[in-house]
């Protein structure tokens, strides 16, 4: 079965929602609901969010012992968890990147609503295993085109209905201003894993002047120290340099675009990143970004990028235009919403 994908609107909400919309994500994802929550608000939604972490010394020390979440019905984070339900009462609950919650617990936490509540999911990280989770939501919606295969294996009789919808970034948080210079250097900004940072040496070993800034997480001791870097300071780090290197994260990202693409390209920047299949669907993958196919092919690309920086400007501008066109938190709510009415 082809999965639908909602149409794009302009960047001005045209559906409105009056209803209640609660968003419910781990910790990892708080940055990107609190994205999608001002987006819901701007359509006339009253939205609440739920992160599933432990509140109070009680819930940590329970965690500390058995040493994950516990998220079975009858714990008391479940039964917490189930009373801020009851409290909101959501008429839709998009639950981000659902790894993890079980049939069991999504009935506990909506056992007491009084009216059928609209469920949904939207995955944002590409995980190519097996998940039983996959028929517990009305509409999924998936930012990697890898997942297709995957979910339409645990569809039954056509349910539930799949949605291709690409990440997005908000253009207030992520946008050009307060750097005057550039660098001509490569930068990498973000998480620096050991894969990662073995792929940065082997990048500068080839020639090519990089520089990277993030938190390293490498090994345990320096994953308890890092601090993830701000908006303020990606902001300033994506403007700051010429070039802006990409590397998702396997298995995070197989066919699709993360949402660094996006935020380069609002910051009116550019992105080398690697060429996967979805590109092409939202951009000009070579009018608008910058791809390689293998790592040879990336230190020929920046110098050629470097020999003429004024097609580099004009790129970077079409790349901002792209996205405030197309890829804001906003058309994707405008796309959720136009979902939601199909399924009346």
């Amino acid at each position: 079965m082809q999965a639908s994908t909602p149409s794009e609107s302009s960047a001005t909400p045209r559906r409105t929602c009056s209803q209640k919309v609660m968003l419910i994500t781990e910790p990892q994802g708080n940055h990107w609901a609190c994205d999608l929550a001002k987006a819901f608000t701007r359509t006339g939604a009253t939205v609440q969010k739920l992160i599933l972490q432990p509140s109070g010394w009680e819930e940590r020390w329970h965690v500390f012992k058995k040493g994950y979440l516990p998220l079975s019905a009858e714990e008391p984070i479940a039964k917490r968890i189930r009373d801020e339900v009851n409290a909101f009462r959501p008429q839709i609950m998009l639950y981000l990147d659902p790894y993890g919650m079980d049939a069991p617990f999504l009935q506990a936490i909506e056992r007491d609503l009084k009216k059928p509540v609209k469920r949904l999911a939207w995955f944002g990280d590409c995980r190519r295993t097996a998940w039983s989770g996959v028929g517990l939501f009305e509409t999924i919606f998936y930012a990697d085109s890898a997942m297709q295969v995957l979910l339409e294996k645990h569809q039954k009789e056509g349910r539930p209905e799949l949605c291709y919808l690409p990440l997005a970034v908000d253009i207030d948080r992520f946008k050009p201003g307060g750097v005057s210079t550039r660098e001509n250097r490569l930068m990498f900004a973000g998480t620096l894993t050991a894969s990662r940072l073995k792929t940065l040496d082997r990048l500068r070993l080839r020639g090519m002047p990089i520089v990277w800034q993030g938190p390293r997480k490498d090994s345990w001791w320096r994953r308890w120290n890092a601090k993830d870097l701000t908006t303020e300071e990606l902001r300033h780090l994506y403007q700051a340099y010429a070039v802006i290197l990409n590397l998702p994260q396997k298995p995070k990202t197989m066919h699709g675009a993360n949402f660094r693409i996006f935020e380069v390209a609002a910051c009116q920047n550019l992105v080398l990143t690697k060429w996967v299949p979805d590109l092409e669907l939202l951009f000009d993958p070579y009018e608008e970004l910058t791809v390689y196919r293998d790592w040879d092919e990336a230190p020929l690309v920046f110098r050629s990028l470097m020999y003429d920086p004024y097609r580099a400007e004009e790129m970077a501008l079409k790349a901002r235009a792209r996205v405030v066109e197309k890829h804001t938190f906003d058309h994707r709510v405008q796309s959720i919403l136009e979902q939601l009415e199909k399924a009346c």
